[in-house]
């Protein structure tokens, strides 16, 4: 489906900071009804939360109480400025609202309601040209229809009540509401956290664009990313895309791949997803690092902001477990990786350390001899350290491998020696902690996170998902690396890691 043209869109490109700082927000459409309550969960409760400083208000006919504030009949009820609105009424009352907030001297209208363009329906469509007309007329911009709108955790905004409260150095820009909580709480538990997040919806007004100029110039945005089901603007997404990777990194999962994929998107967010080869011969023109799944952008994420980027793809992998350690192998080399031979010298000293019997020297290592050891982990770490062609050391654990059950003392007897290994290697080192299968093995992978979190370790979830995001990573640095010794310079300065 063709986007809506609006007349004197093109090249209007107001400054966006007001909207991450708005003096008071109001909600309109908020319900007592139990059925409808939910949304105050969207969007008072975070808020109160999160401790946002400025008035918040309540917009509905009905009057009434909700979470505790006076709920007003009308936005002209209200009594001081309002600067931000978020709207959650049906499509077809919206225009009322807008003419509202135009007289109020609203600034920024966020529309959670859906039903206009991306129907496909002319009624929608007209609906949707129609608040455009309004909006340019009050010099009112507004973001979505169909978006969760923003969180921004030093402003006290948000739209989810889990979601971190601390600041970080990632920016996302979001085209779908229910990936942008995907990727949030993907990041979250990876240790990751965010300066700003949008959710932007169907871009009749605000777009990709918009986000991504203002993202390339936020001082408190060290990474972007990007969820982008498809543009209006190609030419101008160029230009932006070109500007933002050339001051950070930038990663972009790009949704709409497929033919079936095109054609949810136009159901979606009424967007033109665009030929996928177009899309990744743009990506690699602008220097952009493309990912493919909500997994594959926290791993990436990981990688830039944890690790310090390897010389080469050289690696070996560490486990205390045979299975696994095949299982590792081609994850790593159908990853880019190489699992390169352990030279003789390495290996007559591994030998000392790791007896044969019941455990592997060939790459990958097999060092369930020493499982729970701290002394055998400690004098393992200098031999890798020794092996001149090494780049890159991943440790891994499977841990539903072991033939007993999975148990909190697992961490202590088996775990933390290896997490100490991998922390205290000099080598770029990653640790892996994957194979969970039941509820058991879940919580202990759960607490040793943790552990990994308090470490300073970079962490995954999949031998195959760390191999592939220490890959880009590896070439990202060797196209790049005045970029990724910026970042880290930038992290090491604000204390974030």
């Amino acid at each position: 489906m063709t986007p809506v043209p609006v007349e004197g869109n093109q090249g209007r490109i107001a400054p966006l900071e007001y909207i991450f700082h708005p003096r008071s927000i109001a909600v309109a459409g908020l319900s007592t009804d139990p059925a409808r309550a939910w949304l105050s969960e969207c969007y008072i409760t975070p808020m109160l939360e999160m401790g946002y400083r400025g008035p918040l208000y309540v917009i509905n006919p009905k009057r009434g109480q909700i979470a505790g504030l006076p709920v007003y009949g009308r936005l002209q009820d209200i009594p001081g400025p309002v600067d931000y609105v978020i709207s959650c009424i049906p499509a077809q009352h919206t225009p009322q609202l807008l003419e509202e907030c135009v007289d109020k001297g609203v600034r920024v209208v966020q529309l959670y309601t859906a039903g206009f363009a991306e129907t496909g329906e002319q009624e929608g469509i007209e609906l949707q040209r129609r608040l455009l007309r309004i909006a340019r007329r009050g010099d009112l911009r507004l973001l979505g229809p169909n978006c969760m709108g923003i969180y921004c955790p030093g402003s006290g905004i948000g739209f989810c009540s889990d979601y971190p409260r601390e600041t970080g150095p990632i920016g996302l820009l979001c085209q779908s509401g229910g990936n942008t909580g995907c990727i949030v709480r993907a990041a979250a538990a990876r240790g990751l956290r965010f300066s700003t997040v949008i959710s932007y919806g169907n871009a009749c007004d605000i777009n990709e664009c918009d986000l991504l100029d203002y993202l390339a110039d936020d001082p408190e945005t060290r990474v972007i990313t990007a969820y982008i089901e498809g543009t209006a603007d190609g030419r101008r997404l160029f230009g932006s895309l070109t500007r933002a990777a050339s001051a950070k990194p930038v990663v972009i999962f790009k949704g709409g791949c497929t033919e079936g994929g095109s054609r949810a998107t136009a159901s979606h967010t009424g967007s033109l997803a665009g030929a996928d080869a177009v899309w990744n011969g743009l990506l690699q023109q602008v220097g952009a690092i493309r990912v493919f799944s909500v997994e594959e952008m926290a791993d990436v994420l990981v990688a830039l902001l944890c690790m310090e980027a390897p010389r080469g793809k050289n690696t070996c992998a560490v486990s205390t477990g045979g299975g696994a350690s095949v299982l590792a192998a081609d994850d790593c080399e159908q990853a880019g990786l190489r699992l390169v031979p352990i030279p003789h010298e390495i290996g007559e000293r591994m030998k000392a350390l790791i007896p044969l019997a019941g455990g592997m020297l060939r790459n990958p290592i097999d060092a369930f001899p020493i499982v729970g050891s701290y002394k055998g982990w400690q004098d393992l770490v200098p031999i890798l350290e020794d092996w001149r062609e090494l780049d890159v050391v991943i440790f891994h654990y499977a841990f539903d491998a072991p033939p007993v059950p999975v148990r909190d003392w697992l961490i202590d007897a088996a775990l933390k020696p290896m997490i100490a290994a991998a922390k205290m290697c000099r080598l770029p080192a990653a640790m892996v902690l994957h194979s969970v299968t039941n509820d058991a093995s879940w919580q202990v992978s759960l607490k040793t996170q943790q552990i990994c979190l308090g470490a300073g370790l970079p962490f995954f979830l999949s031998v195959r998902g760390a191999s592939q995001a220490i890959r880009k990573l590896i070439e990202f640095n060797k196209a790049y690396p005045d970029k990724v010794a910026r970042l880290h310079t930038l992290e090491e300065q604000s204390g974030w890691s």
